[in-house]
C-alpha cells in the first residue's frame, strides 16, 4: 500500500484526506510535537472521526525513531496540512529523498523574520523589519524611520496572535512588555519579536500552487478587518476576488517574485499582501493551504475545484500543472466568509447566530471553533478568539453584500440577538383581538392565522379550519405560549415563506413582547424573508405589518 503523509492535519488539511485515498493511497497523519489546549483537542476529535480510514503517529522526541518507523511505509510524499506541520513536513521530505520544499530554506517560509530578509536580498519591495530584543531597540528603530505607528508580531505565529498596531512609541513599548509573557501558536513563551512599520491599504490573500519551481494563482480574497481602540485587530471577513480589478495584475506578479524569493518549489501557499499608493507589499508567506476549515463542496461551488485536489495531481504529474497554469481565473458565484467579532466577554451559546445565518440565501456552512454548547468567549481581538465563521456564496454579488451587511448591522448594534444565556420565552396572555383585524381584511384574500392552538384558514371574515398548507394573500402570526427563541424565529420565518409576493404579513405584539428587544427581532426576520416594513401608524396597537416582496 502507497501512503502519503500530511503533517499536522489540521483546518483546511483535512481535505487531503479524500483526496489521498481518492489517488489510490492510505492517508498517514503526523503530529508534531507542539503541545497546546485546543491542539490537542483537534486531533483527538481528528483520531476519532478518521480512525478507519487514516493512520496516525506523533512526531516523538527522536527523529531517528520516527525515520525507523517511517521506513515500514511506502510513502509516496509528504504535505503540510497547516502552519503547525510545515517545518517537520520539510524535513521529513528531505528524509525520505522525496519532491519538496529545501528544509535549509524553511526559515524563510516560516519566520517572518526570514521572509523579509529574502525579499530584501532579491531587491523586492519589503516593510521595513527588525528584530527586538530590549526596549531601546523598538526606540531606535522608531525615530530612524520617523513613524507614527508600528506594528508588534511575533517571527513565527499564526492568527495574528499577539499583533498589536501602535499609535506611539510609549504603546509599543508597553506591548512588548506584554508580549515577552504572550504564548504564541506553538504554546511556548519568549518567541522572537519583531517591529515593522505600518502600512495602510487594503489586504488580500493571494493562493497558490508550485510545480517544481513554477507557479499558479489559485485564487484571491479581500481581507477587511476591524481594528479596536486598543490597537488591536479582528477579521470581518474574507471575500473572494472574483473580478481582478486594477493593480491586481502587479499584486498577483509581486506574489510570484515572493514565492521565488522564499525558495518556494512545491505545494500550496498562502500569500498576505498589502497595496498601498506605492503598490504591492508582502505580510507574510505560508507554506500551506488557506486555513478556515474549507470544505470541498464550498470550493467545488466558489472555484469550481479544490485547492487539495490540484496539489496532489500536479505532485505526481508535474506534466498537468500547464493546463490548469493556462486555466483563466474566473470563479463561477460571489463569496465572503464573515468572521463573527465579539465586542466584550460573554457567556452563552451562539444558536441564535445559527438561526439568522442560516436563514439568509447566501449562506452555505457556518463554521463554529466552540467547544460546547454553552462556554464563555472572550472579546475578539485576533482570528483565535473569533468563535465562528459563516460561509456564504451567491450569484448575484448586491444579494451577498446585503446579507453580509445584515449579519454585520446585527453584529454591531444588537450583539446580544446572537447569543443566548437564557433562550426560554415566557408565556404571556394573548390580547390582540384576531377576528377584529380579520374583519378589516380584504373579503376575498385567503389569511392563514397562526396561533398556538394551530393553524385556521381567515376568508370572507369568518374562520375555518386549515385543509392543507399553500401559498396564502397574507397571514397573521399570534403564538405566545411557552417557547425557545429559535423556535419562535424560526416558525415566525416559515410563516412569511407560505405568503405570496405582494401579499400581507402581521404579527401580534404578543408573540415577540416577552423576548428582549423582539420587535427588532422581528424586523430583522422580515428583512431576511423579503418582507417590506411598514412605518406604524399611530393606532397600529402593537402590530407589526409588512409587505411581501
Amino acid at each position: 500500500m502507497d501512503y502519503i503523509a500530511v503533517v499536522e492535519c489540521v483546518s483546511s488539511g483535512i481535505l487531503y484526506i479524500d483526496e489521498i485515498i481518492a489517488h489510490g493511497c492510505k492517508p498517514l497523519v503526523i503530529n508534531t510535537n507542539i503541545k497546546t489546549h485546543d491542539l490537542d483537542n483537534y486531533r483527538k476529535i481528528l483520531r476519532e472521526n478518521l480512525k478507519d480510514r487514516v493512520e496516525f503517529l506523533d512526531e516523538g522526541e527522536d527523529f531517528d525513531a520516527l525515520m525507523e518507523e517511517l521506513r515500514g511505509y511506502k510513502i509516496k510524499a509528504v504535505f503540510p496540512g497547516s502552519e503547525y506541520g510545515v517545518r517537520l513536513a520539510d524535513r521529513l521530505t528531505a528524509a525520505l529523498g522525496l519532491k519538496g520544499n529545501d528544509e535549509k530554506t524553511t526559515y524563510l517560509r516560516c519566520t517572518k523574520e526570514g521572509m523579509h530578509e529574502a525579499l530584501g536580498k532579491a531587491g523586492i519591495r519589503r516593510i521595513e523589519t527588525e528584530k527586538v530584543k530590549s526596549e531601546s531597540d523598538i526606540e531606535e528603530f522608531w525615530k530612524k524611520n520617523k513613524l507614527d505607528k508600528c506594528v508588534l508580531k511575533f517571527s513565527e505565529s499564526a492568527a495574528t496572535v499577539g499583533l498589536k498596531i501602535c499609535s506611539s512609541l510609549d504603546e509599543a513599548i508597553e506591548h512588548y512588555r506584554l508580549m515577552r509573557g504572550i504564548v504564541n501558536y506553538k504554546g511556548e513563551t519568549g518567541s522572537d519579536i519583531l517591529i515593522q512599520e505600518y502600512i495602510s491599504g487594503t489586504e488580500y490573500i493571494v493562493n497558490t500552487l508550485s510545480c517544481d519551481g513554477k507557479h499558479m494563482l489559485t485564487d484571491v480574497w479581500s481581507y477587511a478587518k476591524v481594528q479596536a481602540r486598543d490597537g488591536t485587530l479582528a477579521y470581518d471577513y474574507a471575500k473572494l476576488v472574483k473580478d481582478l480589478e486594477p493593480g491586481h495584475i502587479d499584486m498577483i506578479r509581486y506574489a510570484y517574485k515572493v514565492l521565488d524569493a522564499v525558495d518556494m518549489k512545491w505545494g500550496l501557499c498562502h500569500i498576505e499582501i498589502k497595496i498601498d499608493r506605492k503598490g504591492p507589499v508582502l505580510i507574510e508567506t505560508n507554506a500551506r493551504p488557506m486555513g478556515l476549515a474549507m470544505t470541498a463542496s464550498y470550493l467545488d461551488e466558489v472555484l469550481g475545484y479544490h485547492l487539495t485536489d490540484l496539489a496532489i495531481e500536479t505532485y505526481f504529474r508535474p506534466s498537468t500543472f500547464n493546463k490548469y497554469a493556462r486555466r483563466i481565473y474566473n470563479p463561477p458565484k460571489y463569496a465572503l466568509m464573515k468572521l463573527l467579532i465579539v465586542p466584550e466577554k460573554i457567556k452563552g451559546s451562539f444558536g441564535p447566530t445559527f438561526l439568522f445565518s442560516n436563514l439568509l440565501r447566501s449562506t452555505r456552512e457556518i463554521l463554529f471553533f466552540g467547544k460546547e454548547e454553552v462556554s464563555t468567549y472572550p472579546r475578539t481581538i485576533d482570528l483565535e478568539t473569533c468563535p465562528l465563521v459563516v460561509k456564504m456564496v451567491n450569484p448575484d454579488y448586491g444579494a451577498l453584500m446585503k446579507d453580509y451587511e445584515m449579519i454585520r448591522l446585527i453584529e454591531s448594534n444588537y450583539f446580544h440577538l446572537l447569543y443566548s444565556s437564557n433562550n426560554e420565552v415566557p408565556a404571556v396572555e394573548p390580547h390582540t383581538d384576531i377576528e377584529g383585524i380579520i374583519k378589516t381584511l380584504y373579503p376575498s384574500w385567503r389569511f392563514a392565522v397562526v396561533k398556538d392552538d394551530g393553524v385556521s384558514i381567515a376568508q370572507n371574515g369568518k374562520m375555518t379550519e386549515l385543509d392543507n398548507w399553500s401559498i396564502f394573500d397574507g397571514a397573521i402570526y399570534a403564538k405566545c405560549g411557552k417557547d425557545t427563541t429559535e423556535e419562535r424565529c424560526r416558525t415566525i420565518f416559515r410563516t412569511i415563506l407560505t405568503v405570496r409576493s405582494g401579499g400581507l404579513f402581521i404579527i401580534a405584539p404578543e408573540s415577540f413582547s416577552s423576548i428582549e428587544d423582539g420587535s427588532v427581532i422581528v424586523e430583522f426576520i422580515m428583512n431576511i424573508a423579503g418582507v417590506h416594513v411598514i412605518a406604524p401608524s399611530y393606532d397600529s396597537n402593537g402590530l407589526i405589518y409588512g409587505l411581501k416582496k
